[in-house]
């Protein structure tokens, strides 16, 4: 998460310069009368070019920044893709499976990593997701002592076309029934069970 603090670091302090000029314009148009007009209108000119430029840069630092956090997430979804075909397991210590709060805290924390804005991180039930396309996913994350059956997951596509999301996640560590499984295999849902939160909790930790 460090390149995201460099980010801020960077706007605000583009933000202070622009500032600068700002006032350096405007104390030359209302308060600096003892100076030549040829002088008014350089310090004028300069703030112009100031404020011009600290503008660009910020436009530019916003289309960098989004264009990383599009590769970053396409890289993420196609390394997940690609493990999950090849079914390649990370070590990771799963025997106490996370609490419903741990793992909601959990799945946050990678989906950023992944490149997505997460707007509201207290919504309780279907917590969206904002991919680098702009579009909204939805990820649900349920803690009970069975798998999953399918009607939780059938109300997760519900909510899905009411919110007009892309795709869904649906985070559970004791899994999902087989008849579930077979319910989102042509759907944009994914089911992230036990095995899935080890591999992707494994992968976190050797990316940083």
């Amino acid at each position: 998460m460090h390149r995201y603090r460099y980010r801020a670091i960077l706007e605000k302090t583009l933000l202070a310069i622009t500032s600068l000029f700002v006032l350096g314009g405007l104390i030359a148009l209302g308060f600096l009368t003892n100076l030549s007009q040829e002088n008014r209108a350089l310090i004028i000119m300069v703030s112009s070019i100031g404020i011009i430029g600290g503008y660009m840069g910020l436009v530019l630092i916003s289309a960098f920044w989004k264009r990383l956090r599009k590769r970053t997430w396409q890289k993420a979804m196609a390394a997940w893709k690609q493990s999950s075909q090849n079914e390649v397991t990370l070590e990771f210590d799963m025997t106490t499976p996370p609490s419903e709060k741990e793992l909601k805290q959990l799945a946050i924390h990678i989906y950023s990593r992944m490149g997505y804005r997460i707007p509201d991180r207290e919504v309780k039930d279907y917590l969206p997701l904002l991919n680098p396309d702009g579009k909204v996913e939805l990820l649900v994350c349920k803690h009970q002592a069975n798998p999953i059956e399918l009607h939780h997951v059938i109300s997760l596509e519900l909510e899905m076309k009411r919110v007009k999301a892309v795709r869904g996640f649906f985070w559970a560590s004791v899994g999902f029934t087989d008849e579930t499984f077979a319910w989102v295999v042509h759907r944009p849902i994914l089911l992230v069970d036990r095995r899935e939160i080890a591999r992707l909790k494994g992968r976190d930790s050797q990316d940083r």
